[in-house]
């Protein structure tokens, strides 16, 4: 049988979950197709969950936060709706019950309580090597369906916001230079890249909630009312924000696009770092960044580093573990810039950097 690598597998359990990308589901078809290990490990795991397939999965379909918890309430009960499967839980109580009031006449051997524990440890490792790697990826799928009903709602809120400016994204007027990472500072000087996103919630476009992604692993909500939003300036700190917005240096240069240009996406992967520092951040500090050949090919943290939700401005939103669009662009970094202070701007208009 031919070698599976993790990752291999990993595409093989999103592809089974129906939650993979356009590129990861050519690349299970092409393992399928010609890989004899890949087809054994898709019929073993067809084998070995088919028996969930009486569950009614469309039942919470507008709720994906709880579709993990309600699969595995479905997964620990039977149904008594089904004859079979009641009497089979009702044999098997019985029969516990007829071996537990055995008198035992002779005292059990070690041995026999050796290979029994053995058998039970086995049976239950058995177990949770598939069952945690399965809990695992119905969750990031849910997850990332959560992150784009949030993306849409942003989306939604900028196009909301245009119509009422003139075509213009929400944006302030930032000075030559200014810091692009100082997410929560309360300086009068716009030194967040954030702040203009905070004009969506100040004005009532959006809720502060929209702006955390479910794959973050941040379950707190900004909860806020109308006076203290009114009071802020900017996100009271990095962890109520997980997504990057498009850096905007000239408020009179962000008007929304006109083709499909990234705005959002899950958070940048190159310094995310830098914000679990906090020493530098009680300093107002950037520790400086050099791209290396792995921060160039990071993938956004918030979906198990597995890709990233991408909001375009036509409203498109694409999950996807490609950083590069349009002409040769990565959107987590500035061209030809290889050392990041904090202080970076574009070189042009096609150069979308999406910070912090």
């Amino acid at each position: 049988m031919d070698t599976l690598s993790r990752e291999q597998r990993d595409v093989l359990l999103d592809y089974y979950f129906e939650c993979a990308g356009q590129q990861e589901t050519q690349t299970a078809q092409k393992l399928l197709a010609h890989n004899r290990g890949a087809v054994e490990f898709y019929e073993k795991l067809h084998h070995s969950l088919s028996p969930l397939d009486h569950l009614d999965h469309h039942t919470d379909i507008d709720c994906p936060d709880t579709l993990v918890e309600k699969t595995l309430e479905r997964v620990y009960s039977h149904d008594h709706n089904h004859t079979t499967e009641t009497a089979n839980v009702a044999g098997l109580e019985k029969l516990l019950k007829a071996e537990s009031e055995k008198v035992v006449t002779k005292q059990p051997s070690f041995w026999r309580h050796f290979v029994e524990s053995a058998a039970i440890a086995a049976g239950v490792f058995a177990f949770f090597s598939i069952f945690v790697p399965v809990s695992r990826h119905l969750r990031a799928g849910s997850w990332q369906t959560a992150c784009q009903a949030n993306l849409a709602k942003i989306s939604q809120g900028f196009t909301q916001y245009a119509s009422d400016n003139r075509g213009y994204l929400p944006a302030l007027t930032t000075k030559a230079g200014a810091p692009w990472w100082k997410v929560g500072s309360t300086s009068q000087e716009n030194q967040s890249n954030t702040r203009h996103l905070w004009l969506l919630v100040r004005n009532g476009y959006l809720g502060p909630d929209v702006f955390i992604c479910p794959g973050s692993g941040n379950t707190k909500t900004l909860k806020l009312d109308n006076v203290q939003i009114a009071a802020l300036a900017d996100f009271p700190g990095k962890k109520h924000i997980s997504y990057s917005f498009k850096l905007i240096c000239d408020a009179n240069k962000a008007a929304m696009p006109r083709t499909a240009t990234p705005l959002m996406s899950d958070a940048n992967p190159i310094f995310q770092a830098c914000f679990k520092n906090c020493d530098s951040l009680s300093r107002s500090e950037f520790d400086p960044v050099t791209l290396s050949e792995k921060l160039l090919n990071a993938t956004s943290h918030n979906h198990f580093r597995k890709g990233q939700n991408i909001l375009f401005s036509d409203g498109n939103i694409k999950f996807t573990n490609q950083r590069i669009f349009g002409q040769n662009d990565d959107i987590f970094t500035v061209r030809d810039t290889h050392t990041y202070r904090g202080t970076e701007k574009p070189t042009c208009e096609t150069d979308v950097f999406l910070v912090p």
